[in-house]
C-alpha cells in the first residue's frame, strides 16, 4: 500500500532565486518531517528552476514540476492536483517559515478535527518583523470570508492549513489568468461549505514585502484588468448576502485606479459607476476619499488622482 504524507507544501516559484533557498531550507528545517515540498517552478527564467533541481537531488521529500509560464493561479492549480498529503498549505517562494509551523498546526488540526486551521503571520519589511493578529470573530464558514473581505483575516492560502480533500470533494480550482487574489476566490469557493474551523493565535509565517516585483505592488493597467476580473469572478462566486462586501470589492478597486492614474476618466467610470448619492451614503470609505471619488464624477479627473495620491501618501 502506497504511503502518503501528512502535509503537501505547495511552493510556486518564479524567478526568485535570491529568496529560493531561504524558503526551501526553513520547510525542511521542520521538527515535523511527514511532509512534501512540491516546488512549481512557473518557467523561471533565472537561476530557480536550478536550485529546485538541486534540492529534489537531495531529498526524496522534494518534488519538482517545471512547466512553462502561465502565472501563480495556474502554478497553485499544479500544486493543488499534484499533492498527496493528507493536509496542505502554501509557501511562496520569496517568504519562509518558523521551524515549528508545520508540527504545532498539525497537532492542533488533527486534535480538534478540522477542515482548516488558521494562524497569525509576521509581515518583513524596511521596518523589520511585525507581528500581525488576525481576528477571527466566529468559526462560521461564511462569516469567515466576510472577515476576510473587511480586512480582519488576510486572505492568503499560506498561513491556512487545509484538509486537501474538500479540493476534489467540491470540486475547487484556482482561476486560470486571474494572479491578484487567486487565494480568495479559491476560499470564496471553499467557505460556501460549510466547514469546521479554528483560529490558532500564534505566527509562524514570514512574508516578505522586500521583494518588489510582486503584481500587488506594482501598478499598471494590467493590474487593474486582474482586479477588476477578480472582482467578476467573485460576483460569480457569491450569493446575494454578500452584496455590500462586493461593493467594498469594487471600491478598492476604484481606489486603487485612482491612487494610481493608469486609466482614463471614462475608463474608471465605467467600471462600477456611481452616482453622487451613492458616493455620499457609502459606509466603506472615508471622508476624504469620498471626495476625490465626487471630483472624479464631476468630471475633474486629474485634479481627483492628484488628491487621491496625496492622500494615500499621508
Amino acid at each position: 500500500m502506497a504511503s502518503y504524507p501528512g502535509i503537501s507544501v505547495i511552493v510556486p516559484v518564479y524567478n526568485t532565486e535570491k529568496y529560493l533557498q531561504r524558503c526551501i531550507d526553513s520547510i525542511l528545517a521542520q521538527t515535523f518531517t511527514d511532509f512534501e515540498i512540491l516546488l512549481i517552478d512557473d518557467g523561471s527564467t533565472d537561476g530557480s528552476g536550478k536550485i529546485c533541481d538541486e534540492y529534489a537531488g537531495k531529498d526524496s521529500r522534494v518534488r519538482v514540476f517545471h512547466k512553462i509560464n502561465g502565472g501563480v493561479a495556474s502554478a497553485r492549480e499544479a500544486g493543488i492536483l499534484n499533492a498527496k498529503g493528507k493536509y496542505s498549505i502554501h509557501v511562496d517562494s520569496d517568504d519562509w517559515i518558523e521551524e515549528g509551523m508545520l508540527e504545532e498546526m498539525s497537532d492542533h488540526i488533527k486534535r480538534q478535527d478540522l477542515d482548516i486551521l488558521i494562524a497569525d503571520f509576521y509581515r518583513d519589511d524596511l521596518n523589520g518583523q511585525t507581528y500581525v493578529s488576525q481576528r477571527m470573530d466566529s468559526c462560521d464558514s461564511s462569516e469567515i470570508l466576510k472577515n476576510i473581505f473587511r480586512g480582519r483575516l488576510f486572505g492568503s492560502l499560506w498561513h491556512k492549513l487545509v484538509r486537501h480533500s474538500l479540493y476534489r470533494k467540491y470540486d475547487i480550482h484556482f482561476t486560470a489568468g486571474i494572479d491578484y487574489c487567486e487565494d480568495v476566490l479559491v476560499l470564496a469557493r471553499l467557505l460556501r461549505h460549510h466547514i469546521k474551523a479554528d483560529f490558532l493565535p500564534k505566527a509562524y509565517y514570514h512574508y516578505n514585502l522586500l521583494n518588489d516585483n510582486s503584481i500587488t505592488r506594482n501598478y499598471t493597467v494590467r493590474s487593474y484588468l486582474m482586479r477588476k476580473a477578480y472582482y467578476f469572478k467573485l460576483k460569480e462566486i457569491l450569493p446575494d448576502s454578500f452584496a455590500s462586501d462586493l461593493d467594498t470589492v469594487a471600491l478598492q478597486v476604484k481606489k486603487e485606479a485612482l491612487v494610481n492614474g493608469v486609466l482614463s476618466g471614462q475608463e474608471y467610470n465605467r467600471f462600477f459607476p456611481m452616482s453622487f448619492l451613492s458616493i455620499l451614503k457609502t459606509e466603506n470609505m472615508g471622508r476624504k476619499m469620498k471626495i476625490c471619488f465626487l471630483l472624479a464624477n464631476a468630471g475633474f479627473y486629474s485634479l481627483s488622482i492628484k488628491t487621491a495620491k496625496w492622500l494615500d501618501a499621508r
